[in-house]
């Protein structure tokens, strides 16, 4: 359904210019991350998209445990969204898997928390199906 809103105009991702038609979904083991530009109309689309989910797998989406986060974004622009959404205006300085997620490039050393990890993991014989 997603892709076939972005190919449709209805919805626009991030990162246009590397991947066509943007990336509009990250989906993590029980996690997914929406990226979308700032567009109202398009995150109104999104929203009805997600609603159509809700109804067709009978799963229901908290969005009082969700968070906009905008990326060099205008702190006036957050309240619409987070309206539409019926959810909190989050920091824009998050880590996921122990790594900060940014606007930016990250440097080798923002990577060194989950390479630590993984080695831990690696020593410990735990990591039966990891690759060291």
């Amino acid at each position: 359904m997603v892709s076939k809103a972005q190919k449709s105009g209805l919805i626009i991702g991030l990162a246009g210019n590397l991947i066509p038609n943007g990336v509009v979904l990250l989906q993590y083991t029980d996690d997914t991350i929406v990226c979308l530009r700032n567009d109202l109309e398009g995150a109104r689309n999104m929203k009805l998209l997600l609603y159509v989910y809700e109804l067709m797998s009978g799963m229901k989406i908290n969005f009082s445990k969700s968070e906009i986060i905008t990326i060099h974004g205008d702190n006036e622009l957050d309240k619409p969204f987070a309206d539409l959404f019926n959810c909190q205006i989050g920091k824009p300085s998050i880590k996921y898997l122990g790594v900060r997620v940014s606007s930016s490039r990250l440097h080798v050393r923002d990577w060194d928390p989950l390479v630590e990890k993984n080695a831990k993991i690696c020593q410990s014989g735990k990591g039966i199906y990891v690759i060291c």
